[in-house]
This record gives C-alpha cells, structure tokens and sequence, in this order.
C-alpha cells in the first residue's frame, strides 16, 4: 500500500505541474483544496483537466488530422532540440593511474570530480562512472506542498508582480519561477535509469534559467525582499508563507550544500562526455543573455497590460499637467499672490473708490466711511455687486460704445440673453441685501466674524445664519459667473496664440468682429477686443480684453474673498496636482524604465506657492 501511496505522489506532482491557462489552473488550484486525500485529489485534477480539454476541443473544432499533423510537428520539434554539448575530445588520462590507467581508460580528473563533489560514482580502475544517487536526492528532496505553494506564490508574482515591481525585479522573480518549474519536474527522470544524454536533453531549460539566475549576485536578496511581500497581500496564499519562504529557500541554495546544483548539472555532462567539463564551459555552451533590467519579460498578455497601463498612465499625466497650466493661468492671471502664497486684495480699494464717487452722497465719501463699508461684509458685497452692475452689465447685455470720445460707434458685443441668467441673479441678490439691510440697518457684522463663522465656528443667532446663507449663495455664484467669463478669455487667448503661431483659419479670424453667441471651449477672438471703451465710468479708455479680463479678476476675487469652495479649491489644487504628478510619473518611471517625456516641457519648477 505505501507503494502505491508513493506513486500516487509522483502522479499528483506531475499532474500538478501541466502547463495550464490562468483559469484551468485556479480550477486545479481550487479542486485540490477540497480533500487531504491524494487518490482523490488526483481524480479531481483529472476530472478538471478533461472537462477543459473536451471544451477546448468544442471551441476549436480542430479536425483529428490536423491535430495528428500538429503532434507530430511538435514531437518533430522537440526531438531536434538538444543539450549544447561541449565539443568531445579524447579523454585525457590524468597523473597518478600510469600505465593501468590509460590501459583500462580511467580518468585521475574525473576520480578527483567525483571525489570532490560527491555527483559521480567511478568504477573500477575509473571505468563505468555513473551518476551518484545525491544528485537525485536533490532533485526530490521538497516535499509536496512546498511544491504546490511555491508554485501558487511563483505564479501570483507573475501575474501581478509587475503591478508592484520595477522590471528588473519582475524579470529576476519571473526568471526564477521558470527555473524552478523546470527543476521539479526533472524528478520523474530518476524513475527510471536514464541516459545523462536524455538528462541533458530533457534539462536544457533548467540549466538556462539557472545560468541567468546565478548570474545576478543580487537574485537572493530581490526574490526573499518581494516574493513573501506580495504573498501578504493574498489573502488566500499568505496563510502559506512558511511553506513558501522554505520553497523559495530551498530553490535559492542550491548551491550553498553538497552536492551544488551546477555540480550535478556538470556531472551528466562529465558522465556523458567521459571527460570534466567546467561550469565555464556549460556557460559558454548555453551563452544565455542576461536579464533584462529595464523592460517587463512576461508573457503576451502581461506586456500588453503593462503597454495598456503606460498608455493610460500618460493621458493620466498629460491630463493633470494641462489643469495645472490651467490653474496656474488662472493663477497669474486674476490673483497678486505674495512669495508667502497670500493673496491681496489691494485692488479693492480703488473699486470702493470709483463706487463711492459714481454712487454715494459726498459726505459719505469719506476714507472713514469707506472703511467701514469694507470692513463689513453684507456692506462690501453690496458695493461690489452694485459696481459691477453699473459698470459692466452694459457690456453683457446691449450695445457699447467704443472708439474715442469724438470718434465712437455702438456694437454688440454679446448676443442679446446669453447673460441673461446672471444678471437676474446680480438683481436677486441686490434685493435680498437691500432687504436685509433695511430691515437689520445696525446690525454689527465684521469679516472677522464671518471668518469665524465660517471656519467651523458654530452660529446661533439666527440674523447671522441668514446672512452667511445669502453671502453663500452669493460667492458660489460668483465664482460660477467668473468660470463662464473665463472660458471667453481663454477661447481669445488661445486664438490669438493661434494667430500668433500662423494657424488660424478664417472662420476663426472673422471672430474678431463676430458677436458672441454661446460659452464654450472653442477658438475665437473676443469681438473688438482691442478698441477702446467710450463710458462714464472707470473702464473709460479701457480695451475691450481688459475689460472681460477685469471682469473675470475681480469675480474670482469676490469669491474667494467670501470662501467660495470651489474656486478656493482651485487656488489650492496645484499642491495635489503636483503629488499626484509625483506619484503617476513615480509609476510610469517605474514601468517604462524611464522618465515621462513632456512634450511641452511645461512647469520645469514646480510653483512653491
């Protein structure tokens, strides 16, 4: 019954072993776990292997003679592959056996290997070397689930090794289960008595992978430093890792006893060409290429992910690069931001100014009352809003005058509507603060109170809880109403970048006198942008691009100036953007081998702000 038991064991591993597709090994994999029992286990793998090779045979309708023409071009195949076999020369007889020695065909060298390595058993007087049962010892020594493990963790780190690792720890680890799935299943030629030739034959891959292995000094540390870190992460495997570090182990100091793998290996070659053959010499023989250091060596399918990931890494990149150049536009262009990332509000005053001038009684106009008006923000807000509406609302919706005082005529600028929604909101909002100001005309609020408020200070007044909700309300329009201006002053930017460059089309070009009629992203100039503003106000002389410029500066200030999210986010993004830069660039570098390439070669320092 051992017997039995123990051949049943050689059946399981060498079924266990089968190349198979990722899905039918999860099966085997799976089936396996469901009993202790060896008999059964091998039933169920067989079970297993037959239903995916009778649904393979369905989906490919393979015709029998084309499979029997198949077989037979792989047998051909394979049976023209063979060991390299270092050029045989005429054995030389070593010092020390004289006459009787080269009479009888010993070898003092081949006596010396033997003796030194413990792989080869000499015969009489040198004659009849054989094999040395330790070297098969070593081929059988792991025990069945060490095998399986070792194999399960080999195989999870080719499929997702690559997700983590740089390629040439990938390629090392990949290299390494290649040897080692090559060097278990060198165990069932000892079954019977072979020839070292069919040994060498059947073992040319084992000695490949095994040369590229030992050549990297570093191998040990890269396998043990990665292998049971990625086994952690499954939930399945990590309950094996003892099982597998003693696998990994096992196939990582082969050379450390006695006999050592290359030993063995040099044996079949000593045995079979009745001469000792050096390592060196086995090495020339394979001459295997090194391993790759700086691309993925995986499978078709592992390649095509990573190229797939690379790909969308990019647009990950390029996206994020062109919404920093957006922000730091935005940046440059509408905010005076100091070295210390603070931004001013310098230009308030002169808005205050112009209003208190246009607007107010004259003993009104005073550096006290204007004092008291910013420092309020239901006061402020109705200065602000009640500015813009006089000073820019002409432009969005009716004719304007432009030219100079003498010489002017009245254009369109903006089709009659298309603003329509935000200037009934300015006069909703009016309404709501001149309500709440006739009817609270005392009411004591300052902006270091609404700071408070607003930065996680709890509020019971009630006066106070409406107020923030109007001034809310208030700044998430303004920051919405500056976004629409802005998508006009970018499409005119980029235009006359175009312009510039001497790409543009006369479509494009006729824009220059053209009304506008929608906001989107596109290409097109501001109408008249660079005539000059006949008003009675402070935008007097001003060209038309200041002024939607302006417009647009002075929204996105309001709205940070009352913590609208949004636009304060915006203010803010380029510190995320950056560490998510870091870290898609950190990933691509880490797939490609090499630095991301920007093909504007935008932001080569990064903003400190």
């Amino acid at each position: 019954m051992s017997t039995s038991r123990t051949d049943a064991h050689k059946v399981f591993a060498d079924l266990y072993r089968k190349t198979r597709s990722p899905e039918h090994q999860q099966k085997i994999d799976e089936v396996i776990q469901k009993s202790n029992d060896i008999f059964i286990r091998i039933d169920l793998m067989k079970k297993v292997d037959e239903e995916f090779e009778q649904k393979k045979k369905e989906e490919s309708g393979k015709r029998p003679e084309e499979e029997d023409k198949s077989s037979k071009a792989s047998q051909s195949s394979s049976s023209s592959k063979t060991a390299p076999k270092p050029v045989k020369k005429q054995p030389d007889a070593g010092p020390g056996l004289g006459f009787l020695a080269n009479l009888f065909g010993g070898n003092a060298n081949i006596t010396k290997f033997a003796k030194d390595t413990g792989t080869v058993e000499v015969g009489f007087l040198g004659r009849n070397s054989k094999i040395a049962p330790s070297v098969e010892r070593l081929f059988k020594a792991l025990k069945e689930d060490q095998i399986i493990s070792t194999l399960q963790a080999l195989r999870l780190a080719e499929s997702q090794g690559w997700r983590h690792w740089r390629p040439l720890v990938y390629n090392v680890v990949l290299n390494f289960n290649k040897f080692f799935n090559n060097f278990i299943s060198l165990d069932s030629l000892f079954i019977d008595e072979i020839s070292p030739e069919i040994f060498l034959n059947r073992s040319l891959k084992m000695q490949m992978y095994y040369a590229r292995h030992l050549s990297r000094s570093d191998a040990r540390d890269i396998i043990l430093g990665h292998v049971p870190e990625l086994v952690k992460k499954d939930e399945k495997l990590s309950v094996k890792l003892p099982s597998i570090i003693s696998g990994l182990n096992y196939g990582l100091n082969l050379e450390n006893g006695r006999p050592k793998l290359t030993d063995a290996i040099r044996a079949f070659y000593v045995v079979s060409n009745k001469k000792v053959i050096s390592w060196e010499e086995i090495l020339d023989s394979l001459n295997v290429p090194p391993i790759n250091e700086t691309k993925f060596q995986g499978s078709p399918d592992i390649t095509k992910e990573v190229e797939t990931t690379l790909i969308k890494l990019s647009d990950d990149i390029l996206t994020r690069m062109n919404k920093k150049e957006e922000l730091h536009g935005l940046r440059q262009r509408y905010f005076k931001i100091d070295d210390n990332g603070k931004i001013s509000f310098d230009f308030l005053n002169g808005v205050v100014d112009d209003y208190f001038a246009h607007h107010m009684p004259e003993n009104m106009n005073s550096a006290a009352f204007k004092s008291s008006y910013k420092g309020m923000p239901h006061k402020l807000i109705h200065i602000l809003l009640r500015d813009f509406q006089s000073c820019y609302t002409p432009l969005l919706e009716g004719t304007v005058k432009i030219g100079t005082k003498n010489h002017n005529r009245d254009v369109l600028v903006t089709q009659p509507g298309l603003f329509k929604a935000e200037i009934e909101e300015i006069n909703n909002l009016l309404r709501q603060l001149d309500a709440f100001n006739k009817k609270y005309p005392s009411f004591q609020y300052t902006f270091s109170n609404f700071n408070q408020n607003t930065s996680g200070g709890s509020v019971e007044d009630q006066i106070t809880v409406n107020l923030l909700r109007l001034l809310s309300e208030a700044s998430a329009f303004m920051g919405k109403f500056a976004e629409k201006i802005n998508v006009l002053v970018e499409n005119h930017l980029l235009a006359k970048d175009y312009e510039a460059k001497g790409q543009l089309n006369e479509r494009v070009l006729a824009s220059k006198e053209k009304v506008l009629e929608e906001v989107k992203v596109l290409h097109r100039f501001l109408p008249y942008y660079d005539s000059t503003m006949v008003s009675g106000n402070r935008l007097n002389s001003k060209t038309l691009e200041y002024v939607f410029v302006d417009m647009a500066q002075l929204l996105f200030n309001y709205a940070v100036i009352y913590k609208d999210k949004f636009t304060v986010n915006k203010l803010t993004a380029h510190r995320k953007l950056d560490a998510e830069l870091s870290a898609l660039k950190a990933e691509y570098e880490r797939l490609s081998g090499k630095t991301f390439d920007d093909p504007q070669n935008r932001f080569a320092s990064s903003e400190e702000q």
